[in-house]
């Protein structure tokens, strides 16, 4: 254990805290060495390279038997077999390597060598030399000092855990492979290391973390901790709720309000302010979709952040501050899911991030699109410490949280946006698109304004498939009588130019929509060949042209930019963009590549 390195150890060691990876396909030892990637063993085996041949080792004889013998009974013949080998990719680390090797000229030796482990790990005997406790001391200390009061860190730990476990191993692979003496590899330290340090991190998969390591580990976090920090991720809800909690078990219904709210047991009460009551462990928020999915934002601030702005709040239907107690700390954003591993990987981020340490904290709940039956549904939970203050609403103008309240709903506005929040939320170029509506031009001559060749149409699932990021045009003439086409490029922003759009509109209408990553949009309109607006909507003022397509319209508000823009397009040109529209764009996979400038 003195000669492997605390720092590798470590990582090796945290296996057993780690969530559990997925099943791979493969050899076992050889995938579970790959998943630890290229450097730790590198590391491993520089620093044991000169150490395996001078182990000093009395091993029973007839190790390997079952390599070549009849199967014999028990647990260690059950764990020998083969298994598919994946190919060795070129470059990997020489331990890697070596162990790829093995599998092919002898099938069944890492298994051995893994079953051993295991079957050693487990016994009454030697099981326990592997429990590490928490004092601290070097591991090659022999100067028979008194080690300190403190308890060791979790870095400590954590590597006398993995030492322990890597030790054991590279003591079994070396009895197995000096009896084994495969073919120009024999038991030479590169394939010793990395048939050790695959099985190690198995047997480590299974086991648990030193009594004292959660503690530890919890002192490492608040070490740790920083401010401001910032979390999103899709929540999933069941029964009209998702919660923020301590404890990441799913909630239980019962509460006890940290400020007053809803005092008693049972199940939370939203009837005060229609959006959040404070519970048991933490806080519970009611969303407007029975099950599904929402967008949830996370911010964890160093200073109170304030009244909302005026702008700030019209960007959300309802605003809601209280007060919560935390008794341990490290609450997260949770709607099914019990634990993180079993939570969806976008909502994984949402896990573990208010202040490590119990205090009084201070929590703002901000939400819209409660009404819109989960099409747009948003929340943003913005935490900061502070002491108990009585409830604070600051907006409140959904049907949902009137309802709630008890309170007769005001006039429900009037939305057409809506109908195309769709393509943000559930189409293929969510994330990053231009759609344009030409109007008065055929297919092709559409193609060709977009600096793409007609007569040269490519496969869209093939260049998805190569992964290909080349910009590209998907065209698809709309009903009418007025030879309107329906543009879409995927990440480009092809049609938001001026040049372009003068081209597009020669013989009638163009007008587009472009957004990106970085939430940047462009709205476009062009008649006969003019170019009569192009600006961001909510950023820039509106030029005049455009206001008489708004009516009920507010392009100024930070929501809903992209849908907003599209009714536009569709007030400007006469047509509608339909999700239907993009799916036969899709299955009549043709697209065309544009020649960016």
């Amino acid at each position: 254990m003195a000669r492997i390195p605390p720092t590798p150890a470590a990582e090796l060691g945290r296996i057993s805290a780690a969530e559990r990876p997925a099943v791979r396909p493969g050899a076992p030892v050889l995938t579970a060495l790959r998943s630890v990637g290229p450097r730790l063993p590198e590391r491993v085996l520089g620093a044991l390279e000169l150490v395996v041949d001078e182990i000093p080792l009395h091993a029973p004889r007839g190790l390997t038997r079952s390599l070549t013998d009849p199967p014999a009974s028990g647990p260690v013949r059950a764990a020998v077999g083969t298994s598919r080998v994946l190919a060795a990719p070129a470059d990997e680390p020489e331990a890697i390597d070596a162990v790829a090797r093995l599998d092919r000229v002898s099938p069944g030796a890492c298994h051995l060598v893994l079953a051993y482990v295991r079957a050693l790990a487990d016994h009454p005997v030697t099981g326990p030399l592997l429990v590490v406790d928490d004092r601290v001391f070097e591991v090659d200390d022999t100067s028979g000092a008194e080690p300190p009061d403190a308890p060791a860190d979790e870095a400590t730990l954590a590597a006398r855990h993995g030492a322990a476990h890597l030790a054991l191993a590279v003591a079994v692979a070396t009895a197995v492979l000096r009896e084994l003496d495969p073919p120009a590899l024999g038991a030479e330290a590169p394939v010793v290391v990395g048939v050790a340090l695959g099985s190690a991190a198995l047997v480590l998969g299974g086991r648990p973390m030193p009594d004292a390591y959660p503690a530890a580990l919890l002192l490492r976090r608040r070490a740790d901790y920083r401010l401001p920090r910032h979390a999103a991720g899709c929540v999933p809800v069941i029964g009209h709720t998702f919660a923020l909690v301590e404890d990441t078990g799913a909630p239980d219904g019962s509460h006890a309000s940290g400020d007053g709210a809803g005092a008693g047991a049972g199940a939370p009460d939203f009837a005060r302010n229609g959006l959040v009551d404070v519970g048991a462990g933490g806080v519970f928020v009611r969303t407007g979709v029975g099950t599904g999915r929402v967008a949830v934002s996370l911010k964890v601030l160093a200073a109170p952040p304030g009244p909302p702005p005026p702008a700030e709040a019209a960007a959300w239907d309802e605003i809601v501050d209280v007060s919560w107690t935390a008794a341990a700390g490290a609450a997260s954003v949770i709607g099914g899911a019990t634990r993180r591993e079993d939570a969806p990987p976008d909502a994984r981020s949402l896990y573990h991030q208010t202040p490590p340490w119990p205090g009084d904290y201070r929590l703002r709940v901000c939400a819209r699109g409660r009404d819109g039956a989960g099409e747009d549904e948003t929340y943003e939970l913005v935490v900061w410490g502070a002491g108990p203050e009585p409830e604070t609403v600051h907006r409140r103008s959904d049907q949902l949280g009137h309802r709630l309240r008890g309170e007769a709903p005001p006039p429900v506005a009037s939305q057409p946006e809506a109908r195309y929040r769709w393509v943000r939320r559930r189409s293929e170029f969510r994330e990053a698109a231009t759609f344009t509506v030409v109007v008065g031009a055929a297919p092709a001559d559409v193609v060709r304004c977009f600096d793409a060749d007609p007569d040269v149409p490519c496969s869209l699932a093939r260049l998805r498939a190569d992964g290909r990021t080349d910009p590209c045009l998907l065209v698809l003439p709309l009903a009418g009588d007025d030879r309107a086409v329906l543009a879409v490029e995927a990440g480009g922003s092809q049609g938001s130019r001026h040049a372009v759009l003068s081209s597009l509109s020669r013989h009638g209408l163009a007008a587009s929509m472009f957004w990106n990553l970085n939430a940047l949009t462009r709205l476009s309109l062009a008649q006969h060949g003019d170019v009569l607006a192009a600006f961001e909507p909510g950023p820039d003022p509106v030029p005049d042209v455009v206001l008489p397509l708004l009516r009920d319209l507010d392009l100024t508000g930070a929501t809903d930019r992209v849908a907003k823009g599209l009714v536009v397009v569709e007030r400007f040109t006469g047509h509608t963009v339909l999700p239907e529209h993009l799916e036969q764009m899709v299955a009549n996979d043709v697209a065309y590549l544009i020649n960016e400038p």
